[in-house]
């Protein structure tokens, strides 16, 4: 009987964020349940035959025999620059905010997880007070307050080494605040 020898599990692929329609989605839902709303009501209003209008027919009325005005430019600018602005929201690429693990299954890790490593390892490095991160998908800053100018090499070879598992190591910047001196016990 012969073995086979053991496939590892497909990577897996980023996560990617909603991108930016998170505020025109919930808008765009509120008008279209607005609209459903309306329709349900005049509907019903004319299969029951009851004397009375329906409210697209009191809207049509309204706007029978209006003239064009001065504020139906600024207005109709406003809703093509709306639409234009929901078509382009909708065909932009998704925001992607996960770093590739060097990995055979597809591990990821979020950039502010990125930026705790960072902190963790330069807080590490003797002679740091406190460290600060930011990271992105292409850099990583650290800011560390310490009372040694030339500390700035150290950090930078303790973070280069602590974020080398990901896949495409970042470029690592080191800021170097001089902090106060600690007060000593009288």
């Amino acid at each position: 009987m012969s073995v086979s020898p053991q496939v590892s599990m497909p990577a897996a692929r980023p996560r990617t964020g909603a991108g930016r329609i998170g505020f025109a989605g919930p808008l765009l839902a509120c008008l279209l349940t607005a609209a459903g709303v309306v329709l349900l009501h005049d509907a019903v209003a004319e299969a029951d035959r009851r004397p009375g209008r329906t409210w697209l027919a009191a809207v049509l009325d309204g706007l029978d025999g209006l003239t064009a005005s001065w504020w139906m430019i600024p207005a109709g600018v406003a809703v093509a620059g709306a639409g234009v602005w929901l078509i382009v929201t909708a065909v932009r690429p998704r925001s992607r905010r996960t770093l590739a693990v060097t990995s055979a299954t597809g591990v990821f890790l979020h950039v502010r997880d990125v930026a705790r490593l960072a902190s963790a390892a330069a807080e590490d490095v003797d002679g740091v007070r406190s460290a600060r991160s930011v990271a992105g998908r292409r850099a990583v800053t650290v800011t560390v307050t310490s009372p040694d100018p030339e500390i700035a090499g150290r950090v930078q070879e303790a973070v280069e080494r602590r974020l080398s598992v990901l896949e495409d190591p970042l470029p690592v910047t080191v800021r170097v605040r001089s902090g106060p001196l600690p007060k000593e016990d009288a």
